[in-house]
């Protein structure tokens, strides 16, 4: 196993934008599945769900917590040495949404932009890649990871209708001198299963055509096109359940990390049954498990920063915590990741309020 060590930085604020628009879970998906919704909706664990209006993007998404960020803490734009953002689902295919984030949020010009285009897995990458270039730079990077899903997803089909969600997060990560908080990264990547979580068309191989805006019947009934999110649900639970829970496990054993030393594990919120099976298979007390996708849905990477930002306050107000992170999904990929995180972060979420 590789693990990637940095040290010398610190997050300062993680802050997350959800949509106007509030799903409940059981009215929304009774015409699908009947009398058995509401076993459904236990099966996943997810209540509600937030999903944009039209017109809304990812990026609109991100910077409305962006700018809850900056308005709500002494964090100054001019201080941004780099806009880095987490997102399969970019407002427009190019340019990228960090370009347009620079402008809209008023950030100076001499900046790094970039998006980094992974789905589930992604806050670990933004955090990663933030902190080398916050120790490289000597400046703040502004993280934002987000995804607007719901446009994605084919409104009869019973694999992605349950869990899928939409939000916009903001990270702050800056260099500071204690190199005493070491933060730790791993990854694993395998293509060989990306069509169990993937979609079909929109790219360069396959564009839009009128062939990929047809509905096809599955086999439960189901009706999705070639451009909607399509996953095989039974695939995605072995990959948690197997390779995920294994890379945890190993990453925990390597690094001498005791299971007792974890004070906060907030995983990917794929669903709710789901983190709740990975939690006792990786024997973490229960209690340290950070949940919020009951009421905000599965919002893909961005869902680990949209559950320490509603959750924090709950749990804690004061001293450093020992966080542990994993994302994993579409790719397949998985991360995980180990860092310190304090009670003076801020943090907060709120719904999004078009301007206008």
């Amino acid at each position: 196993m590789n693990t990637v060590k940095v040290s010398g930085i610190k997050i300062e604020a993680v802050y997350a934008c959800v949509p106007d628009n509030v799903i409940d879970n059981t009215t929304a998906c009774k015409p699908l599945f009947g009398d058995s919704v509401e076993t459904v909706i236990k099966s996943t664990g997810i209540n509600k769900r937030y999903v944009v209006s039209e017109g809304i993007s990812s990026l609109d998404l991100c910077c409305g917590a962006a700018e809850k960020l900056f308005s709500q803490t002494d964090i100054n734009r001019e201080d941004i040495g780099a806009v880095i953002c987490v997102t399969f689902t970019p407002e427009y295919l190019m340019p990228c949404n960090a370009i347009a984030a620079q402008d809209r949020l008023g950030i100076n010009r001499d900046v790094a932009a970039f998006d980094i285009a992974i789905a589930c897995s992604g806050y670990c990458y933004g955090l990663w890649i933030s902190s080398i270039m916050a120790k490289s730079l000597n400046k703040k990077i502004l993280l934002l990871n987000g995804d607007v899903q719901s446009v994605y997803t084919s409104p009869e089909d019973k694999s992605t209708v349950p869990v899928m969600a939409d939000a916009g997060t903001a990270t702050v990560i800056a260099p500071c001198n204690n190199d005493d908080d070491e933060w730790l990264f791993t990854f694993y990547s395998d293509g060989s299963r990306r069509e169990s979580l993937y979609i079909p068309a929109g790219g360069s191989k396959n564009r839009i055509s009128d062939k990929a805006i047809r509905y096809n019947i599955l086999k439960d009934g189901s009706k999705i096109r070639d451009i909607d999110i399509h996953m095989d649900g039974f695939e995605i639970f072995k990959f948690v359940a197997q390779d995920v829970s294994k890379l945890i496990d190993t990453f925990l054993f390597e690094n001498g990390i005791d299971k007792d030393e974890i004070d906060v594990f907030v995983p990917h919120q794929a669903n709710i049954y789901m983190i709740q099976q990975l939690t006792r298979k990786l024997k973490i007390d229960k209690e340290k498990m950070w949940k919020a996708g009951d009421e905000y849905g599965n919002s893909s990477s961005s869902s680990v920063p949209v559950t320490i930002a509603s959750q924090k306050n709950k749990y804690f107000n004061s001293g450093k915590k020992n966080m542990l992170l994993s994302g994993f999904g579409g790719g397949l990929s998985a991360t995980v990741g180990y860092i310190t995180f304090y009670g003076s972060t801020s943090c907060g979420i709120f719904q999004y309020c078009k301007k206008g």
